[in-house]
């Protein structure tokens, strides 16, 4: 499964549950939580369990929203990476 998140703004969260993140884009992200404090997750690393709902993710001066039409609950105990080409930022899940 994937998750896209483009500059367009949305009210749509993204909802991990004990969810490991890689951040394989190259550069620093903030994962920016609805009702948690933010989490920068450096360049090629990987983060432990989240659970918190995404609002966002920042990654340079640009905040990227999913450009899904409904909220998204990832499985639990699942794995994300993050991804971005051509101004797409991509979460790939699994499993799926």
């Amino acid at each position: 499964m994937k998750i896209h998140f483009t500059e367009t703004h949305s009210l749509k969260t993204v909802k991990p549950a004990k969810t490991i993140f890689l951040n394989n884009t190259g550069r620093d992200v903030t994962l920016k939580f609805v009702t948690a404090p933010d989490m920068v997750l450096s360049a090629y690393t990987i983060s432990s369990g989240i659970s918190a709902a995404i609002d966002c993710i920042r990654l340079g001066v640009i905040d990227y929203y999913s450009c899904h039409s409904q909220n998204y609950a990832i499985a639990p105990d699942s794995t994300v990476v993050l991804t971005v080409a051509n101004n797409v930022l991509t979460m790939a899940v699994s499993p799926c």
